[in-house]
Order: structure tokens, then sequence, then C-alpha cells
């Protein structure tokens, strides 16, 4: 399962092509390539494959749509022979001797990182996760247990694309701070990591990458979600600090076994408001009515068309919010 950028590397002659090629040369007749062909989500003008509904139902999807993931993953898209997994938005591109077995679950996947994506099959097989010069914020199955636990925070979700806006909810510590997860994966031992051409590039054995998912949820289901540290603070960077410090104290403790169920959760239409916290972000006006905005959520799909501010931030989600269980107010009303 590969994330990569061709451009880090420096100059590679062949190009993207080349990079494919060697990968599976290095594998070897029984080895499978997984690469991203994923479009842009709510905020392009395709979230979903614009074919799919032409081509669908099918085991594979024949959809020839670029991916956004770069060079590389486009350079295994064109290989002949290859398939792609059937989803909307998040579909994999599978080249090698079992890239049917890869990717014949994905179909029926009913979010973009949950239950019977490929991640799943690599497990199995116990393959490898390489990064090749980007980081570990790349890394999209980071979402896997979120999908199957179906956390308060999961996103907002698109059931017709099998699609989750992941940060609408939430904002995330792998992408707001990546450095701060880079050093934590570092840190943990997980990770090996080389120079590759220009880049700095790692690889993470895909059950060591589950065990340790799964130790840091079972001992904080919110270690990704980012919150206000505490009742006065909205320091996103010191909560971001302190849950990276904590995963790296819950994997010491040694790997722990997390309970699964799964329940998409349809987005956050509570409406409650909790203008007491640090990141409450006043109100504002968008068609016709007032939204409750928040600091510590990404923008909605629904509201970041309008631009400014809207294009920033989200609307509160209160009562799935893990910092007003923390600091619960009697006083809390609906707002208006």
């Amino acid at each position: 399962m590969l994330h990569s950028s061709l451009s880090s590397l420096g100059w590679v002659e062949g190009g993207a092509a080349t990079v494919v090629e060697a990968f599976l040369d290095a594998m070897g007749p029984e080895g499978t390539l997984l690469t991203p062909a994923f479009t842009g989500g709510a905020w392009t003008e395709h979230m979903a494959l614009p074919d799919c509904r032409d081509v669908c139902p099918q085991p594979f999807c024949p959809s020839q749509w670029a991916s956004r993931e770069g060079a590389i993953p486009n350079a295994a898209l064109e290989r002949p022979g290859r398939l792609r997994g059937c989803h909307p938005t998040h579909s994999w591109i599978a080249n090698g001797s079992r890239r049917q077995e890869a990717l014949r679950g994905q179909r029926e996947c009913p979010t973009p990182c949950g239950r019977g994506n490929p991640f799943e099959k690599v497990v199995e097989w116990d393959g490898c996760i390489v990064i090749l010069g980007v980081g570990v914020d790349t890394i999209t199955l980071w979402h896997y247990y979120e999908d199957l636990l179906g956390v308060d925070y999961l996103g907002y979700y698109h059931p017709e694309a099998r699609h989750l806006s992941y940060c609408a909810t939430g904002k995330r510590i792998q992408y707001d701070y990546p450095g701060i997860m880079q050093d934590v994966v570092r840190a943990s031992g997980i990770m090996t990591t080389r120079k590759v051409g220009r880049s700095d590039s790692g690889l993470i054995r895909a059950r060591a990458f589950r065990r340790f998912m799964g130790t840091i949820m079972a001992d904080d289901p919110d270690c990704f979600v980012l919150r206000p540290a505490d009742a006065e603070n909205g320091d996103l960077a010191a909560d971001a600090l302190a849950k990276g410090a904590a995963m790296l104290r819950a994997w010491r403790r040694g790997p722990a076994e997390l309970s699964e169920w799964s329940e998409v959760s349809a987005g956050c239409d509570d409406e409650l408001v909790r203008e007491d916290c640090p990141s409450f972000a006043g109100y504002h006006e968008a068609a016709g009515r007032r939204w409750p905005l928040c600091w510590a959520n990404d923008r909605h799909p629904e509201l970041h068309h309008h631009g400014g501010i809207f294009d920033r931030l989200g609307k509160t989600c209160c009562g799935q919010c893990s910092w007003h269980l923390r600091f619960p107010r009697e006083l809390a009303q609906p707002g208006d």
C-alpha cells in the first residue's frame, strides 16, 4: 500500500512509471501494489467519480478518471491489467497477482476506510504501508478504527457516495499537526525510515500499524480529534501535544485489544451550542440564517461554498463533542 510524491524523490529516469515498475519488480511475481485513486471529495466539482453511476454495479470499477493523489498513482492507473476498486470517492488501484482478492470487498465498504477496504487484506497478508517522499499524514487508514467504531466525531456522511467529510465534525491531529504525528510514529518504533532519492521515506508493517491504532484508540477513542485542552484554553496545539504524548504512553504499556462496532453517523444535527467553549467562533450569517461556528471543526460540505469564514471553519456540534462531556454546564441550552 503506497502513498507517494514523485517530486520529492528528485529526478527519476522514466518518471512515475519507473517507480511503479520498481515496486512490482521488488515484490516479485507474487506481490501486489495498491495505490490510491481518490477524488477530491466534497470540496471539488465531482465528489464521486463522474462516470460512477454509468458503470455500476460491477465488482471492479472500469473508470479511467484520474486520481488526485499524484503522478505515481496515475501511472499505476494507466498500467495494463490493473484493477480499480468499487468506491465512488476512495477507490484503490491494484497491480499484481492478488489484485482481485485485494479489491473485491471494497464494493461493500460503507465508508472510505471502514470494513471491506483493501487495508484489511494487507493486514491479513502482513503486507506493508510505504510512505515514499511523504509524511504519515498521507496514510488514509488512520480513519480505519474511527469508521469501525462509529465514533461521535466521525464526520459528515454522504450516503450515496459512501463518503465521509471527516474533519467537518472535528479537526484531526495528523492533518493539522502532521509533524507531531510523524514524531509519534517514529518514536513508537513501528516505522523503518530510509532516504530514497532526495526524500525521507518510511515503511510500516500493516499488522503493526493496526495494533498501534487499536492500542491508542483503546486508551482514548478521541485521540485523533482536536479539542480545547481545558475549560479556558482554546489552543489546539496544546491538545495535539498532550494527545501525542498519551499515544506513546499507551503504546509503551503494551498492545491493547479494541472492541469493534460500526454505525455510520449521518452528520452533526444537534442544536446545542456551548457559547462558553474556547473554540466557539461566534454566529455568522449565510443563506438567510445565523450559523454557530467552531474553531475546532473544519469547513462543512454544505456551507463552505459561501466562502469567507465558512471556507475555513465548520459549524458547531457540541452535543457530540468530548469537550462538552468533559466540561458539562447545567445551564447549557439549545442555540437559536
